[in-house]
C-alpha cells in the first residue's frame, strides 16, 4: 500500500514538473538574471518589447543568416556562434577563427534548425535579430528569449532604414564610432537614389527584368523583397503579378519567352549562375530582346553573396549603387569601382584589390567605364 501511495506522489510531483517546464517555454515572459555586480538597462526593441539587456556585451549572435550577415560587417569579433557557416569558396571575407565557431541553425520560421546544446555552449549574452518586420515576429522573440533564457531583441533594417539600424545596434554593442560609418555609407546610398530618382523623366526610367536559376527564366518579381532594389532606385521591375503569386524567395516566379517578349525588358541583370554567356548568340532564344540587342545584360556581382539579394540584406545597399550605375550612369555621381572597394573595407573589412574589383565587375558593368 506504501508503495503504491509513493508512486501516486511521485507521478503527481512528475506531472507538476511538465506542467512548469511547459508554462515556462510557451507562457507568459521569463525574467533574465545576471550576475551580481553587472550592470543592465531597459532596452525596447523593434517589436515594442522591453528586454533587460547587460551594458557590457561582448557575446553575441544572430537569429539567422540574414541578421548574421548585418552583425559580421558591425561586430565580427563579438559573434561567438553561426546562425551558417561560410562555405571554403567565400572564407577569404571572414575572420581565420569563424572557421572554428560552433553552428548554430536558423532560431524561427519555416527553416528553422536551433542547436541549442551548441548555443548554450556559446556563453552568449544576447541573441539578436535584425531585419524586416515579421507578421508574428514578437512571439519568435519571446518564444527564443523563454526557450534560451537569454536577452533576445529585434531591430529592424531593410533599404530604408539601415542608417538607423546601424545607430542602434552601435549603442547597444558599445560601438558607436564604427556603426557611424556603416550608417553614413547607407545614408549616403539612400541620398544618391532619392536625387535620381527626382532627376528621372517618365522616359528614362528603365524597365528592368531580374533572372535567377541557371535558365534565368526564374524572375524576383515586384514586390518580393529580392528585387527590393529596383523600386529602391527608381527603376520598374517588368514581371508585375498579383500580390498572391508573388513567391518572396530567392527561387523566384517562373515565367516564360512568351512573357519575356511581351515585357521586352529595356535592361535584364541575371544571377552568376544563369546563361549571361549564352544570350547573345544567333540561336539563343534571348537574342531578339531589345535588352540583349543594345548589351544592356548584366551578370550581378555575388561575391561573397548576391549584391541584389541571397540573402536580401544590407548587401543591397552594395546592389543599389551597382544599378544605379548601369541603368543611370548620366546620372550617378559616383564612381562604381570606388564605391565598391569602399564598401568591401567597411562592411567586409577586406581590402579589394584594383584587380580584383575589375575581375568582379567584369561582366557586370557594361560600357559604363
Amino acid at each position: 500500500m506504501k508503495k503504491t501511495k509513493n508512486k501516486r506522489i511521485a507521478a503527481i510531483l512528475a506531472t507538476i514538473l511538465l506542467l512548469t517546464t511547459v508554462c515556462f517555454t510557451g507562457c507568459g515572459s521569463t525574467e533574465l538574471s545576471y550576475p551580481e555586480g553587472v550592470e543592465t538597462y531597459t532596452y525596447t526593441d523593434d517589436y515594442g518589447r522591453e528586454v533587460e539587456l547587460r551594458k557590457d556585451i561582448s557575446k553575441i549572435v544572430a537569429s539567422g543568416p540574414n541578421a548574421q550577415m548585418i552583425l559580421v560587417t558591425l561586430a565580427p569579433e563579438m559573434m561567438v556562434g553561426l546562425a551558417e557557416a561560410p562555405s571554403m569558396s567565400i572564407a577569404e571575407f571572414f575572420p581565420d577563427y569563424y572557421i572554428d565557431l560552433p553552428t548554430l541553425g536558423q532560431f524561427y520560421g519555416k527553416k528553422m534548425s536551433l542547436n541549442l546544446e551548441n548555443l548554450m555552449n556559446t556563453d552568449t549574452e544576447i541573441i539578436i535579430d535584425v531585419g524586416e518586420i515579421q507578421e508574428k515576429g514578437n512571439e519568435d522573440m519571446d518564444n527564443i528569449q523563454k526557450q534560451t533564457g537569454i536577452a533576445t531583441i529585434y531591430v529592424k533594417a531593410d533599404l530604408d532604414t539601415y542608417p538607423e539600424a546601424y545607430r542602434k545596434l552601435g549603442k547597444i554593442l558599445g560601438k558607436e564610432e564604427e556603426a557611424e560609418k556603416l550608417a553614413q555609407y547607407c545614408e549616403d546610398t539612400i541620398g544618391m537614389a532619392e536625387k535620381i530618382k527626382g532627376e528621372l523623366s517618365e522616359d528614362e526610367v528603365r524597365n528592368i527584368l531580374f533572372g535567377v536559376s541557371s535558365t534565368g527564366l526564374n524572375c524576383n518579381v515586384e514586390g518580393s523583397v529580392q528585387a527590393a532594389v529596383i523600386d529602391f532606385i527608381g527603376a520598374k521591375n517588368a514581371i508585375q503579378l498579383d500580390e498572391e503569386e508573388v513567391n518572396g524567395r530567392d527561387g523566384g516566379n517562373p515565367v516564360d519567352f512568351e512573357m519575356l517578349y511581351k515585357t521586352d525588358p529595356e535592361m535584364i541583370i541575371m544571377a552568376e549562375d544563369g546563361p549571361y554567356d549564352t544570350v547573345a548568340e544567333p540561336d539563343s532564344a534571348w537574342s531578339e530582346l531589345d535588352a540583349i540587342k543594345k548589351d544592356r545584360y548584366y551578370e550581378i556581382p555575388c561575391r561573397p553573396y548576391s549584391w541584389m539579394s541571397a540573402p536580401p540584406s544590407v548587401n543591397q545597399i552594395l546592389g543599389a549603387r551597382w544599378l544605379m550605375a548601369v541603368a543611370y550612369p548620366e546620372h550617378y555621381e559616383g564612381n562604381i569601382y570606388k564605391d565598391v572597394q569602399e564598401y568591401y573595407k567597411l562592411f567586409w573589412h577586406y581590402n579589394l584589390s584594383d584587380k580584383e574589383c575589375e575581375k568582379m565587375l567584369a561582366h557586370s558593368v557594361g560600357k559604363i567605364h
